[in-house]
């Protein structure tokens, strides 16, 4: 659960959600729609990134 407190990952999926809805509700431009996915998957490795190391910090 400690993921989901994550501000990184919250916005993420936040992206993600919307670049799916916009995909299949609108007829947005393609590169528009990469863009969000692309920008979606980018914070959310950045999330997991920052979890992961706060997560070794705490361990030792």
């Amino acid at each position: 659960m400690n993921l989901l407190k994550s501000k990184y990952i919250s916005l993420g999926m936040m992206f993600l959600i919307l670049a799916i809805i916009l995909s299949a509700v609108s007829n947005v431009n393609d590169l528009f729609i990469g863009m969000i996915y692309g920008i979606s998957l980018g914070i959310l490795i950045l999330g997991l990134l920052v979890n992961q190391k706060s997560l070794r910090l705490c361990n030792r």
